[in-house]
């Protein structure tokens, strides 16, 4: 077991209301149920894991997310969530009261833009924090073909709202909808570069800005699938392979995970995405 070794990534489910272009989450896993998730949290307390960060699929469509949520409370985890936030209001005390860190995703700057997302469920989202004690609040950015030219645009439609960091990610071809697109949507390095090197001078006053770039990504998670599967993202130098590590509730499956993991990587993954 790896001292730093810190946040452990948890797709709680696969399940998702949309079918995004971009996605690459595995699809159709099945799922712990909430006695073996229980086993899941005791055992990463007793490594030392300090926040779990729960995402999907989309989490908010596990019927026992306020269950999932008090179990880890009850460990004294931190506790980070990414959704799309279509079903925040659902949840929006037990999120205001309890998560540590929000993240949701804004991928084009108004709805006039084709396939603009979940835009409107977010920006309710963030105008309820305005008023509303809230958690930290990441916004995640995929820098695609469709949307290159209109970061600067998203920059200033953030700067109207209780943003703490705003995290671009360059795109990355991994499992089957992002392969398949990828023609559609992966942007020229050089153009990338470009683009967020002017977004944060222009924007960093105003909200931590993270540059998320593909060699930063390989070997940079401790991913958890719903079924207990531990796995990690690894650049082959054409796609992003889902390695298969183990399952959580083996024995080694930390010490093999430490031999696979770029400590780079995931030290700095965590200290660019939890912290202000």
């Amino acid at each position: 077991m790896k001292d730093f070794l810190k946040v452990a990534t948890f797709r709680v489910t696969s399940r998702c209301n949309n079918n995004c272009k971009l996605c690459f989450a595995s699809k159709n896993v099945e799922e712990m149920g909430f006695s073996e998730l229980t086993r899941l949290f005791r055992l990463l307390y007793s490594k030392g894991i300090k926040a779990v960060l729960l995402t999907g699929g989309e989490p908010l469509l596990r019927e026992d997310f306020k269950e999932i949520v008090g179990e880890l409370k009850r460990y004294s985890f931190k506790i980070f969530l990414e959704t799309n936030g279509d079903f925040f209001f659902k949840y929006k005390r037990l999120i205001s009261d309890n998560i540590d860190e929000l993240a949701m995703p804004v991928d084009f700057p108004d709805r006039s833009y084709r396939n603009q997302g979940n835009l409107k469920a977010v920006l309710r989202a963030l105008d309820y924090f305005k008023r509303d004690k809230r958690p930290m609040i990441r916004i995640g950015t995929v820098a695609t073909q469709e949307n290159i030219k209109a970061l600067s645009e998203i920059g200033e439609l953030l700067k109207k709202y209780p943003v703490d960091i705003w995290k671009i990610y360059q795109f990355i071809p991994q499992n089957l909808n992002a392969v398949r697109n990828r023609h559609l949507l992966e942007v020229a390095q050089e153009d990338f570069d470009e683009a967020t090197e002017r977004l944060k001078k222009d924007f960093s006053k105003f909200f931590k800005v993270v540059v998320y770039k593909r060699k930063e990504m390989n070997k940079a998670y401790f991913f958890i699938n719903p079924d207990g599967t531990v796995f990690m993202p690894v650049d082959d130098g054409d796609v992003f392979q889902e390695e298969r590590i183990g399952n959580i509730f083996e024995e080694d499956i930390f010490d093999r995970w430490g031999k696979l993991v770029s400590k780079k990587n995931y030290t700095g993954n965590i200290k660019s995405t939890f912290s202000r």
